[in-house]
């Protein structure tokens, strides 16, 4: 992006936030793929999510551009070694400090990144506000971990942001990068057929997504809510709103804590 592109987005985006308009209404305007550098030491786990659904769908469309970086690559010795014994000694390996940092300065002199992301269990659980505000980003870097982790310099010194999915180890980050990804391409505009459709998903609004139901009305004696079949639209959302509450209440109530 040159100088005049990058006057050119601030104008547009200060006079988009005067009136009132949403981020996805500007990133709509201007044109902005969102652009997501994984580093990983296992990249072949990361093609099959990567190459089929919405996700698939996304890159074609020219929305989101996903690349994949084999840390090894970058590697300085003969063996292509990218772990070694941790001081202080203990049980595992730690992911050494050089080729990731070789690769996250050699991306960042290509572009700005506005998140150096480091996914590991000690990381903020994921929350779907984090997911919302991600998705308005441009560039974004993913750090998958492996081992016991990296090197605590790479944290210190080059992740903006760290995230868990859950409080449990997986063998590596690729998986939980994977699901990062997935939450955040779904929220760009036009990569949904509809559009409303993530808007109204869970934890949207801090609440569980109500029941619903499709055809045929009745299945085995089983009814649909009679609410859902009247048309009267103003009704059904009060039902709605009130079984979201209902079901949070009973499944997630910590979410009202929040």
């Amino acid at each position: 992006m040159d100088y005049i592109d990058y006057i050119f987005i601030k104008i547009s985006l200060w006079v988009f936030t005067f009136y009132g308009c949403s981020h996805r209404d500007f990133r709509m305007f201007v044109n902005l793929p969102v652009r997501i550098d994984i580093l990983t030491l296992l990249p072949e786990l990361l093609n099959g999510p990567f190459a089929a659904s919405i996700l698939h769908r996304a890159q074609e469309k020219g929305l989101v551009e996903i690349h994949m970086h084999n840390i090894r690559d970058y590697a300085t010795d003969k063996h292509k070694n990218v772990d070694d014994y941790q001081y202080g000694g203990g049980a595992g390996m730690v992911m050494s400090i050089e080729p990731i940092v070789t690769i996250i300065e050699k991306l960042q002199k290509e572009r700005t990144y506005d998140e150096v992301i480091y996914m590991t269990p000690d990381g903020t659980l994921l929350e779907q506000n984090t997911c919302n505000d991600l998705s308005l980003k441009k560039n974004l870097m993913i750090l998958c971990g492996h081992y016991k982790g990296i090197d605590e310099r790479v944290r210190e010194h080059f992740i903006t942001r760290e995230i868990s999915i859950g409080s449990y180890v997986l063998s590596g980050g690729e998986l939980a990068a994977a699901v990062l990804t997935d939450t955040i391409v779904r929220l760009l505009p036009g990569v949904l057929n509809d559009e409303t459709s993530a808007l109204t998903d869970s934890f949207q609004d801090k609440l569980l997504s109500p029941p619903v139901y499709t055809r045929p009305p009745e299945f085995r004696g089983w009814k649909v809510p009679k609410i859902l079949l009247s048309g009267n639209f103003p009704e059904i959302e009060k039902w709605r709103e009130k079984k979201a509450i209902e079901r949070t209440q009973e499944r997630r109530p910590d979410l009202f804590d929040e």
